[in-house]
């Protein structure tokens, strides 16, 4: 009987947590793909017209390379987290890694973002800016890594065999 509780409690916690995942993800994609089209659209602009200058010179490979990371990574996440709720356990090994990437993205993003970001949002402060970026990520690092403990018990493992 107290298996039957655990092994309930567990499947809770895991449709939650992979619900969370899927609406993560896909906020996560929306939100790169509308910067990819910002920065696609500052380029066009600047090929088009003569008089666009940004206040200094951008390089926007960086940000193209770093969002195209951030849109794979919520593929997987979503794609995964999708078939977690199915109980597949290849895809829950797939998640656990995917979420280990993800959190060394996240700490790694706020970096790139302070020594880059400022070349085009001028008047911001870049401690004011990296602090506020690295809030988001230890927020969604310590749920990523409570995940990851999770998916990882024992218990859980035998849910999806």
């Amino acid at each position: 009987m107290e298996t039957l509780v655990l092994q309930n409690k567990n499947r809770e916690t895991i449709k939650v947590f992979s619900w969370i995942l899927i609406v993560i993800s896909t906020i996560g994609l929306l939100s790169s793909l509308f910067v990819s089209n910002g920065y696609s659209s500052m380029i066009t602009m600047q090929s088009i017209t003569k008089n666009f200058e940004p206040p200094v010179g951008i390089n926007f490979a960086l940000y193209f390379v770093q969002n195209a990371v951030g849109i794979i990574l919520c593929v997987v996440v979503f794609v995964s987290a999708a078939f977690v709720l199915k109980y597949n356990n290849r895809w829950r090994k797939v998640l656990v890694y995917e979420l280990i990437v993800s959190t060394i993205f996240l700490m790694i993003s706020p970096i790139i973002n302070y020594y880059n970001i400022d070349n085009i949002i001028v008047g911001v402060n870049k401690i004011q800016r990296l602090i506020g970026y690295y809030f988001l990520s230890i927020s969604l690092s310590a749920f990523f890594i409570t995940v990851i403990i999770k998916l990882s018990k024992e218990e859980v493992k035998l849910l999806f065999k």
